[in-house]
């Protein structure tokens, strides 16, 4: 008979721990919380397993509470926290805590009251409201929106009383959320190519198979997902489709809302308590589709029957601080641990996904056309050695911008940095504007108020008129970004309807979605913005991109930089001539004949690829090698260096390389030096285990905080 249960307890340990069941307080379950007491205080901690005996038991604490009768954490998800715990060489109880939501953390009961569908009732002419302009304001948007769940009402904030006047006045009605889902097939037929693509999916829906969805932009790889997720429904089961921002989730759980109805979104904007309610519901298998973004990978689904990475390039899925973990290769492991299907879709699969395709790991499905008559835009570099430029883009470029507009279209022009421009310096002395707790130039805004800004740490300076080492009045901007090419085009092209598209100007995901919604049905105007503009959006009156800045991507010292920036370009290039219009992108370069650039443009993303996994095979990089980051930070660069050299000297195998330990590309933020060491194995057991004996080291305290990145995502 089991007695004693094994508790992760989420704090900083490597270990789970025994204690004693209550004789009369439930029963614990694998997954479900208990509360323990743990040091001198108590904590909330996941079961792990049921034993019948200990080799501690005359010195067993008894658990205090159990909190669960049921599993909060799914078996699968159980062991995933076992594996990734093994895996980035990270404490089980921070795993653990990683995983559950706050909520969970804190103790919050998991009463699930059945969820109810409000909806108007039947009317000839709308009802008249006097002075109850906050119960039309609710029954108006029941009225556009056809129905909202309870949860749906949480989110929008509509108080209870508002809702219960309008059923007391029987404007509105309810019923009770049905788990089923009512499918609305597409309006067209499937290409041969998305036929091939689905019938590969969900040949063998009851077993494991990655299958990677390399479609052009345009291709119909969202009608891919519909058509796989359908059978999956079909047969009872719940679908998880992670997307890799919060600014996707809104046209994404549109899409599918569309065409299945009920559908459950989870990501960070949401409240503690409407994501654990979220949570549970998906637990109890209430919602059988779920969106989200990188955490949802830990939704506790009853019965997963598909997982869905949308642009699974996207560097968003991998966690840059904690627990590092990457949500995309956890969907990979979960999927295998659940043995059902996952896809990994994208118009530029990562070169880590192709490389596991050449090994036959992976199974590839493409889609290299576009529905109907729309084509891909032609590709153009430009070289502007010896150009004069007008806040960074050329007369050349200029006139092609007045050409597509002249032909009534759409112009989109990408710079990868927001702000005005990319610092102040003095002509007279070169002094350039740095923060003083980051070495880092300081960015120029202009908007909402003219200042200078550190885009590390967010401190934020005063515009000195004069130059504050040498007096000088010559003070001179450098380098365009956003607001400034917003402001030089405008003043060229006066009569144009012109919009900047950076976190700045666009803050919220919802006021992204009206601006991209309005431009649908909007001709002859100009998009300024980052690569917030690549993130899948339909803009079909777009005729022209702008790549105004792609040189420092394939200069960078970063080895993964030229396959973003080629992501990069060939995403943004994907908005243009996606409906019957021609579309045509220009690159910008002072560097036009640079090898990658120019695979790019002549053989596409898949001959940069080529020439890029050539040059990652020469300096010995991933995805032909295994790579993790030892990094260090503090607030004494000496100490973190010595601690660096000194764990390095704790790793010895002749199947093991390592470099540094060196200053991170930005040596400091927040007043913090930051070192890191690289290493590097063809055996990625070699790599691991070498990890494995400096993994649970000590730094000195309070000096240092270190970590290790196993598959970073950069080496900034």
């Amino acid at each position: 008979m089991n007695q004693i249960v094994q508790v992760a307890v989420p704090r900083p340990v490597w270990q789970v721990y025994d204690y004693q069941i209550p004789k009369s307080d439930g029963k614990p379950v694998v997954g479900g919380r208990v509360r323990v007491p743990f040091g001198h205080s108590v904590a909330i901690g996941v079961v792990t397993s049921l034993q019948s005996k200990s080799e501690f038991a005359s010195k067993l604490k008894t658990v205090d509470r159990v909190l669960d009768q049921r599993e909060l954490l799914s078996p699968d998800l159980v062991r995933l926290a076992f594996w990734m715990a093994n895996y980035y060489h990270y404490p089980i109880g921070l795993v653990i805590d990683t995983m559950l939501p706050t909520e969970a953390l804190r103790g919050r009961k998991t009463n699930l009251v059945p969820q109810k569908r409000y909806s108007t009732e039947p009317h000839e002419e709308p009802p008249v409201f006097k002075n109850a302009n906050r119960q039309a304001e609710l029954w108006n948007l029941l009225e556009s929106n056809k129905t909202l769940t309870d949860s749906e009402l949480r989110e929008l904030r509509v108080e209870k009383t508002v809702l219960s006047a309008l059923l007391r006045k029987k404007l509105v009605r309810w019923e009770y959320v049905e788990k089923n889902y009512e499918y609305k097939p597409a309006e067209f037929n499937l290409s041969d190519e998305q036929r091939h693509a689905v019938d590969s999916i969900t040949g063998r829906l009851d077993s494991f198979g990655v299958h990677v969805l390399d479609g052009v932009t345009g291709s119909g790889k969202t009608e891919v997902y519909i058509q796989a997720i359908r059978q999956v429904l079909e047969q009872g089961k719940q679908v998880l489709v992670l997307v890799p921002e919060i600014s996707l989730t809104p046209q994404t759980s549109e899409t599918f809302r569309s065409r299945f109805g009920n559908v459950a979104v989870l990501h960070s904007m949401k409240t503690n308590v409407q994501r654990f309610d979220v949570w549970c519901r998906i637990g109890s298998g209430e919602h059988r589709i779920v969106i989200g973004t990188r955490s949802a990978i830990f939704a506790p689904f009853k019965d997963l029957g598909l997982i869905v990475v949308d642009e699974e390039h996207d560097t968003s899925y991998k966690q840059d601080d904690s627990l590092r973990y990457s949500a995309r290769d956890m969907a990979v492991v979960r999927a295998n641990l659940l043995q059902i299907p996952c896809v990994l879709g994208s118009a530029t699969p990562s070169l880590e996904t192709l490389h596991n395709v050449d090994r036959k790991q992976y199974s590839l499905c493409k889609l290299s056309h576009r529905p109907g008559t729309a084509e891909m835009p032609r590709f153009n570099v430009l070289d502007i050695r010896g150009h004069t430029l007008e806040a960074g883009l050329s007369p050349i470029l200029i006139a092609k911008i007045k050409e597509h507009l002249d032909a009534h279209a759409q112009v989109l022009i990408l710079i990868n940095r927001r702000g005005y421009a990319r610092t102040l310096f003095c002509p007279d002395c070169g002094w350039k504007a740095r923060c003083s707790d980051c070495e880092v130039n300081l960015t120029l805004h202009e908007f909402p108020r003219s200042e200078l800004r550190c885009h590390h740490c967010e401190r934020r300076y005063r515009v000195e008129e004069s130059c504050p080492n040498c007096d000088s009045a010559r003070v001179r901007s450098f380098g365009a970004a956003t607001q400034r090419i917003e402001e030089s085009i405008g003043s060229i092209f006066k009569e144009v309807p012109i919009y900047r598209v950076d976190s700045d100007s666009t803050r919220t995901s919802n006021k992204l979605e009206r601006l991209f919604k309005a431009l649908r049905t909007q001709t002859r105007c100009i998009l300024v913005g980052t690569q917030m503009l690549a993130k899948g959006h339909h803009l079909p009156n777009v005729t022209l991109v702008a790549v105004v800045d792609a040189d420092a991507g394939f200069l960078s010292s970063d080895f993964r930089a030229p396959e973003r920036v080629a992501q990069l370009i060939v995403q943004v290039a994907g908005r243009a001539g996606r409906a019957e219009r021609t579309g045509e992108v220009w690159i910008q370069s002072f560097d036009p004949f640079n090898p990658l650039l120019q695979a790019l443009i002549r053989n596409g993303y898949d001959g940069f690829v080529e020439s890029e996994q050539v040059e990652r095979r020469m300096a010995s990089m991933p995805p032909s090698t295994h790579l993790a980051l030892l990094r260090a930070e503090g607030s004494n660069a000496e100490i973190q260096e010595k601690f660096l050299r000194d764990l390095l000297g704790e790793i010895s195998s002749p199947h093991i390389e390592i470099f540094g330990p060196v200053p991170a590309p930005i040596e400091r933020v927040a007043k913090r030096w930051r070192y890191q060491a690289a290493v590097i194995s063809n055996s990625r057991t070699a790599l691991h285990t070498a990890l494995r004996t400096v993994e649970k080291t000590s730094p000195p305290q309070g000096q240092i905080r270190w970590s290790i990145d196993v598959d970073p995502s950069g080496i900034s």
